[in-house]
């Protein structure tokens, strides 16, 4: 079989839009004028045996009319940015936006970097603000990379060889 290199890059791609579900529930409804309202965001990796694990998984959220804004979570295992570059500075809680990358961290080092592995879920609340009269749509997907070690591992070597030795007197 053969292997062009864009190849890969087209299939992460396909992966994260079709492998990745990413689902917004729990959505406070009725909010009214400059009141705020909450959402929980689930990002769940698809499990064995199509499933392959995610690195450097940031969500990106948008909300596509001004009539509602986002607050960026103030977590300490969140890292909120306006860019997705995990080393902009990081956007402030009180502080409503429009769009939003938020990347994870890694719980024992506390820097942004994360993987979701085969079958993993992250979820998260976040809150919004109804800035005016109108609505608005919260649109969250998911941007990462899949290792090319993850995806062609190291065999095990199975079945092998095996010999008889015999050690005569």
């Amino acid at each position: 079989m053969t292997i062009t290199l864009s190849d890969i890059t087209t299939a992460t791609a396909a992966y994260l839009d079709n492998e990745v579900e990413v689902r917004i529930t729990r959505v406070t409804r009725n909010v009214r004028e400059n009141n705020d309202g909450s959402y929980t965001v689930r990002v769940t990796n698809a499990s064995a045996p199509t499933g392959v694990r995610l690195r450097d998984v940031v969500l990106h959220l948008e909300s596509d009319d001004p009539a509602v804004t986002l607050f960026p979570p103030g977590s300490a295992i969140f890292f909120p940015r306006a860019t997705n570059d995990a080393n902009a500075p990081r956007l402030p809680s009180s502080d409503p936006v429009s769009a939003m990358f938020i990347f994870f961290s890694d719980l024992d080092t506390l820097t942004p970097n994360s993987t979701l592995d085969v079958g993993e879920q992250i979820e998260l609340e976040l809150d919004y603000h109804g800035e005016n009269v109108g609505s608005s749509t919260v649109n969250a997907h998911v941007h990462a990379t899949v290792e090319v070690a993850d995806l062609f591992p190291r065999g095990d070597g199975r079945p092998g060889a095996n010999a008889s030795i015999e050690i005569k007197p």
